[in-house]
């Protein structure tokens, strides 16, 4: 019993030791004047969503700046979450996901889509120090090679069900897909094809018809995947406690 708990106990402190070492904060209605009106540091407002591939394909980038620049604030908001109606009314949200860019209270930009680093840190007008330009990340050794991670969520309104997978190499990413199961109603069924289509046309991954509606698939060769560089490093540990800050069970 006691070598149980003891190993419980090793395996929350690996998960907390990750989760504080990227240092994004959750953000909703009750602490968002403390957390990003009220910080001494620059902040990046993430407003995500669990059924949007480009919110996801960004966590590895906020990821990477949360490590690297310290001085920087990454806040996030899921949008499918209780708790954040204030939010929601006093910012201008129209896409996913959006990033609000805060200064002693102010917006003074704002990003939409999936975007790079360097335009992250441009729209925040930040300029690295010396020492964070010559800072190098420390590399750790990935011990698990397989992270799957699941959420239900909605897209347009309907029901969807998320699957991100990832393959980790010693130090980075190797693989990453993204599998989005939408649930269409039976009521609903004369607009599915419709709605594949529209899909089809965005460029946002293969669309396949399923038994209750259909399936959005995101890989490596997808452009978003492309254009966000996704062989970078991130460590295993890092990948789960951000995808669970958003919602995610993983595995």
């Amino acid at each position: 019993m006691k070598r149980i708990f003891f190993i419980a106990l090793a395996c929350a402190a690996m998960l907390a030791s990750a989760a504080e070492d990227i240092k994004i904060v959750k953000v909703n209605d009750s602490n968002f004047e403390k957390e990003v009106l009220q910080s001494k540091k620059p902040v990046i407002l993430d407003i995500t969503s669990t059924s949007c591939p480009p919110c996801l394909i960004m966590i590895p980038t906020l990821i990477g700046i949360a490590k690297n620049y310290p001085d920087i604030k990454i806040a996030t908001v899921g949008i499918d979450e209780p708790g954040i109606d204030k939010i929601k009314a006093s910012l201008p949200i129209q896409a996913f996901p959006t990033f609000f860019m805060v200064r002693d209270g102010k917006i003074i930009d704002q990003l939409v889509g999936a975007v790079k680093e360097e335009e992250l840190l441009s729209a925040l007008k930040y300029t690295p120090s010396p020492l964070a330009k010559a800072a190098k990340p420390k590399k750790v050794k990935n011990a698990h090679r397989n992270l799957v991670c699941k959420t239900p969520g909605q897209f347009n309104g309907l029901k969807n069900m998320v699957t991100i997978s990832f393959v980790f190499g010693d130090y980075e990413i190797e693989n990453a897909d993204i599998v989005t199961d939408v649930f269409v109603p039976p009521e609903m069924e004369s607009r599915r094809m419709q709605m594949m289509e529209h899909v089809r046309a965005s460029g946002k991954g293969e669309v396949t018809p399923t038994m209750t509606g259909f399936q959005i698939h995101i890989d490596n060769n997808c452009r978003f995947m492309k254009a966000m560089d996704m062989k970078r490093i991130s460590t295993y540990g890092e990948m789960r406690a951000g995808l669970e800050l958003q919602g995610f069970t993983c595995n």
